[in-house]
């Protein structure tokens, strides 16, 4: 019996020691990330900048379609290129661009090579005057 209460009591006492160190820890680290905001090395944001605008209400894709859309966004980037396959005949410029856009960005994490070669496609049939021109003007830097 007073075996194990000792263990009982060991394990309380560990647990509490335990979290009052995981506390510690990032009390720590919160105090460094200050620190180093003050130092400045980190830069916070720019307030002025505007964010970047995505046009969501482009032609092209039809109404019945939007929650399917929807639901594959939320997802890899295996599901947005299946359903791209898939709905393609029936999605129109400058939609499709868009929708292909967001793949790039989904599959540039786990296959460059693929996102390169569909932001070329897109950009090639993107002119100077497509309501897109200004996010494909930002993602060549890093898809070309």
């Amino acid at each position: 019996m007073n075996a194990k209460v000792a263990a009982v009591g060991i394990f309380v006492i560990a647990g509490f020691v335990g979290t009052r160190l995981v506390v510690f820890m990032q009390e720590a680290d919160k105090r460094v990330n200050q620190q180093a905001y003050e130092d400045g090395y980190y830069k916070l944001p720019d307030q002025d900048k505007p964010e970047e605008v995505i046009p969501l209400d482009l032609p092209g894709l039809p109404d019945s379609l939007l929650p399917s859309l929807d639901a594959v966004l939320d997802k890899d980037a295996a599901a947005l290129k299946a359903w791209i396959k898939q709905y393609r005949p029936y999605i129109k410029d400058p939609k499709l661009s868009e929708i292909e856009l967001d793949y790039v960005v989904k599959a540039g994490r786990t296959d460059p090579p693929e996102a390169r070669k569909v932001f070329a496609q897109v950009a090639a049939r993107n002119g100077p005057d497509s309501p897109l021109r200004d996010r494909i003007d930002r993602m060549a830097k890093t898809y070309q």
